[in-house]
C-alpha cells in the first residue's frame, strides 16, 4: 500500500481530471449497470437451478443438524459432518465448515423447515438484512434508484446469495456499524461491526484501525462480541470440539481457497512480506490521521482493503466486503473520486467477464492496492480541506454576528454538522 502511494497519487489526479466525462457518459453507464444486473440475475437463476446441492449454506445446515442431534461439541467432527452433508437433497460434494460455530447456532432454528425451504428463508432474510443496511447508509446526494442499481450490478452479491453465504450478514454489519460510528454511537457501532466476525479474515486489521483512530468505545463493543462468541464456543464445543476446529483451520488449504490471495498471485515471493508490512503501516497511518480529522470512513475502508491484502484465504463471495468499502466511500468520500471508484468496482465485480480467473484476481488485487493508496491521499488531503472550509465558513458566520444579538435578544447558536461542532 505504501509502495502504491505515488502511482495512486497520479491515478487520483488523472481520475479527478477525467471526472467531468462521467456526467457525459452517465446514460451509457446506467445501461451497462442494468445489463450487468440482468446478467447477474440470469447466472444466479442458472446456478440455483443446477447447483443447489453445491452451495455453502448446506455446510452450515449440516453443522446445525449435527449439533442438535449429537451435541454442539461434535459440529466439527469430520465424519459426522460428512454424513450430514451427504444426507441432504439435492446432494453435493463435502467441504470443511471453517466458519465459527455461531453460524450453526443461527441456522439451527431453520432445520425444522427442511433443507430446501431453509435455504430460501435464509437467503431472503440475509438479503433483507443487507437491504436495510444498504438503505441506511445510502448517499443522500445521489439518485436512490441508481444507487440500488449499482448494488444489483455487483457480482459478489449475487454469488453470495447463491452460496447462502454469511458474507452478506457480515457486510450488512460493516455498513451499519460504520454509519453508527459516524453518528458517534461508538459502542453500539462496534457491536454491530462484530457481525463481521462470522468471517474474521475479512476484518483482520479492523481492531488495530479502531485503536489507532482512538475509537476505544467502538473497539470495546467489537471485542465484546468477539469475547461472547469465543466464550460461547468454549462452553459448547468443549476442548475436543475446539481441537477439531483448530485442526480444520490448520489443515492444508486447497488451491481454490488461496488462489485469490496476494501471496498466491505473487507466487509466494518474499516481496509479499514487505508489501503486507507496508499495508499494516499504511492502515495505522490512515487511522491516526482520521483520529485528528474526526472522520471515520477511511478507518473502516482502509481496514477492509488492508485485510484483503493480508488474507491467506479468500473466495469470490468475500469480495462483497470490498464492495461494501466502495459503498462507504460512495457515501462519505470525496464525491467525484468515489463515483469513479464505484464504477470501477462494478466493472471488476462483474460475474461475466472476458478475463481469466487469474487475471480477475490480479485485477482485484491491483484495484485494492491502488484504492488503498488513493484512500490515503484522500484522507490526508481532502479531509482537512473540507474541515478547513467548514471552519472558515463557521468563523465567517460568527464574525458577521459578533457583537450583535438576535431579534429576541439571544446570542447566536453555533451550528453542528455531521455530529461535530464547527
Amino acid at each position: 500500500m505504501v509502495a502504491t502511494a505515488l502511482p495512486s497519487s497520479a491515478i487520483a489526479e488523472w481520475l479527478s481530471r477525467k471526472s467531468p466525462l462521467l456526467s457525459k457518459t452517465q446514460p451509457v453507464l446506467v445501461a451497462l449497470l442494468a445489463f450487468s444486473a440482468a446478467v447477474n440475475l440470469a447466472i444466479y437463476y442458472t446456478d440455483v437451478r443446477g447447483l443447489l446441492g453445491h452451495n455453502d449454506f448446506r455446510l452450515y445446515y449440516a453443522g446445525a443438524e449435527v449439533g442438535l442431534r449429537y451435541g454442539w461439541s461434535h459440529i466439527y467432527d469430520v465424519s459426522l459432518h460428512q454424513a450430514a452433508v451427504a444426507a441432504l437433497q439435492p446432494t453435493g460434494p463435502w467441504y470443511a465448515m471453517l466458519t465459527p460455530a455461531p453460524i450453526a447456532w443461527l441456522v439451527a432454528p431453520l432445520t425444522v423447515l427442511g433443507y430446501p425451504a431453509a435455504y430460501w428463508v435464509w437467503v431472503a432474510l440475509s438479503i433483507a438484512t443487507l437491504a436495510v443496511a444498504v438503505w441506511y447508509v445510502r448517499p443522500r446526494w445521489h439518485s436512490a434508484a441508481l444507487y440500488l442499481l449499482w448494488w444489483a450490478a455487483l457480482g459478489p452479491l449475487w454469488f453470495s446469495a447463491y452460496e447462502g453465504q454469511v458474507t452478506i450478514l457480515a457486510t450488512a454489519g460493516l455498513l451499519a456499524g460504520w454509519r453508527l460510528l459516524e453518528t458517534r454511537r461508538d459502542y453500539v457501532g462496534g457491536l454491530v461491526l462484530g457481525a463481521a466476525l462470522f468471517k474474521p479474515y475479512l476484518v483482520l486489521l479492523l481492531p488495530l484501525a479502531l485503536l489507532a483512530s482512538g475509537r476505544v468505545r467502538a473497539l470495546l463493543g467489537f471485542m465484546t462480541v468477539a469475547a461472547a462468541a469465543g466464550l460461547g464456543m468454549l462452553v459448547t464445543l468443549h476442548p475436543q470440539g475446539i481441537q477439531n476446529y483448530i485442526a480444520m483451520l490448520l489443515a492444508p488449504q486447497a488451491a481454490g481457497d488461496t488462489a485469490n490471495t496476494l501471496r498466491s498471485a505473487l507466487g509466494g515471493s518474499p516481496a509479499v512480506v514487505a508489501i503486507q508490512a507496508g499495508v499494516v503501516i499504511a492502515v495505522i497511518a490512515i487511522s491516526v490521521h482520521a483520529r485528528r480529522s474526526h472522520v471515520v470512513w477511511p478507518v473502516v475502508t482502509s481496514a477492509l482493503l488492508g485485510s484483503f491484502l493480508l488474507a491467506t484465504y479468500w473466495h469470490p463471495q468475500d469480495y462483497l466486503a470490498i464492495d461494501g468499502a466502495a459503498a462507504i466511500m460512495l457515501t462519505a468520500g470525496p464525491r467525484k473520486l468515489a463515483v469513479l471508484i464505484a464504477a470501477a468496482v462494478a466493472i471488476v465485480s462483474a460475474l461475466a467477464t472476458p478475463l481469466t480467473a487469474h487475471q480477475s484476481v490480479l485485477a482485484w488485487l491491483r484495484f485494492g492496492a491502488h484504492i488503498s493508496g488513493i484512500l490515503r491521499i484522500a484522507n490526508v488531503d481532502a479531509a482537512p480541506a473540507r474541515g478547513a472550509a467548514c471552519c472558515k465558513a463557521s468563523l465567517s458566520s460568527l464574525r458577521r454576528c459578533h457583537g450583535r444579538k438576535t431579534s429576541k435578544g439571544r446570542r447566536p447558536v453555533i451550528a453542528y454538522q455531521g455530529g461535530r461542532r464547527h
